[in-house]
């Protein structure tokens, strides 16, 4: 699952470098986003193997497997430039095609 999210943050990458070329395929491109993230949501959920790792007694926390951190990290960011191109869509903010 690690490797599909890596996929998939190549074709988010592949999405944003034709919108950024291009820049008439904003609603597509947020529709790919959209979908992008909510398969990461799922994987991040429906992840089956190890998600922790040992246990840090010095900050009394569990750290996260590498596998299982991939997706998670993978998540966030395509979760934060969702919110970028929500931004954009709305005509609120343009940072993320300027």
């Amino acid at each position: 699952m690690s490797l599909i999210a890596l996929l998939l943050d190549g074709l988010a990458f592949a999405g944003y470098y034709v919108q950024n070329t291009q820049h008439a395929y904003y609603t597509p491109g947020l529709g790919l986003q959209v979908m992008i993230t909510v398969l990461l949501l799922i994987m991040l959920f429906t992840y089956s193997g190890k998600r922790f790792g040992w246990f840090n007694f010095a900050t009394w926390a569990h750290n996260f497997t590498f596998r299982y951190a991939i997706i998670v990290l993978s998540f966030i960011i395509n979760a934060a430039v969702l919110a970028l191109y929500i931004l954009n869509a709305t005509g609120t903010n343009s940072l993320i095609f300027q």
